[in-house]
């Protein structure tokens, strides 16, 4: 693997162990092996360490890949992972190389955020056993996220800034980005097609729906009692949708639809739908005062990490980093 391996960087996300503490593996990744694979300065990064971390990932890539895209896609992803874990280990001794320190009350802190995810104390313990994680090697982990943390925060976020001119640029350059498409706040009622009730009896009972309704028959009251849709229960109550939301069918009908205005039959893959348009909002562009704390945010994140890759190249040159 290259040393000169682009990383991208997200502080919210880099804790690994927050990913791999909740998720079930798969047998192909159940025996962990501890074999060292990459050494950086005096940091390690084990066998151990990129399974953990490529278990949910391998759950959700087995569901959407096969063969050997599958094997492709985990190669890659395993590739970014460990170069993810060797700018970590690369910041973490520099944070001890400068001696940042770290509190016990701090590292408690963490924790407390992460038990916030259960509903009891017990129900993290037992997180904890079924993963095979000490909660003393939890702590360690967020240690080391913490003096992470901190020494990103003194090199990088503290030196860094955005003038007022840069957020109205970014704005005045980026207006699609807060544009919000028009949206309609819509019911539904779908009638399956199914073995039971075939094409022919599903389009017979959609249009005996469709004449109880042309008729002033409350579309709520009917949609609970035929609708097969899931929006059902709330009397096809859908909400608010944007355009471009709906397959492209559905997208075309409900937007050509005025307020008030209810369709036809339309029929798709899924079966039989009929829509009643109760609301429409006309697209609009976000105002810059309401957008700027969101500019800010963009901004701030691309130069830090933009800084953040160029220190990282920085901490290479006088690293060493050896691949097993």
């Amino acid at each position: 693997m290259s040393k000169r391996a682009r990383f991208v960087f997200s502080s919210a996300t880099i804790v690994f162990v927050a990913v791999f503490l909740f998720c079930a593996a798969p047998s192909a990744f159940t025996e962990v092996v501890d074999k060292i694979l990459v050494i950086v300065n005096d940091e390690i990064i084990t066998q151990g360490e990129v399974d953990r971390i490529m278990i949910p990932i391998y759950i959700q890539y087995k569901n959407l890949y096969s063969g050997q895209e599958l094997t492709e896609k985990l190669d890659e992803v395993r590739r970014n992972v460990i170069a993810r874990l060797v700018q970590d280990m690369l910041l973490l001794s520099e944070a001890k190389k400068r001696e940042v320190e770290v509190t016990d009350e701090e590292v408690e802190q963490r924790i407390e955020e992460i038990k916030k995810n259960f509903s009891s104390d017990e129900e993290f313990e037992q997180a904890l056993l079924k993963e095979d994680i000490a909660l003393g090697s939890l702590k360690k982990k967020h240690r080391e996220r913490i003096l992470i943390d901190k020494i990103i925060d003194a090199e990088i976020r503290g030196k860094v800034s955005v003038s007022p001119s840069e957020l109205v640029e970014f704005y005045e350059t980026n207006k699609e980005k807060f544009r919000e498409p028009q949206k309609v706040k819509v019911k539904s009622i779908l009638i399956k097609v199914s073995e039971k009730r075939p094409e022919k009896e599903s389009l017979k009972l959609a249009k005996t729906v469709l004449r109880r309704l042309e008729e002033g028959g409350d579309f709520g009251l009917l949609a609970q009692e035929y609708s097969d849709g899931p929006y059902a229960e709330s009397g096809g109550q859908m909400g608010w949708v944007r355009e471009g939301e709906l397959m492209d069918k559905l997208n075309d009908l409900v937007f050509s639809l005025d307020e008030n205005e209810m369709s036809g039959i339309l029929k798709t893959k899924l079966g039989f739908h009929i829509f009643l348009v109760e609301e429409k909002k006309p697209s609009s562009t976000m105002e810059f005062n309401s957008a700027k704390p969101m500019i800010e945010q963009i901004t701030m994140n691309k130069k830090i990490q933009e800084k953040l890759g160029q220190w990282i190249e920085n901490l290479k040159k006088d690293a060493y980093i050896a691949f097993r």
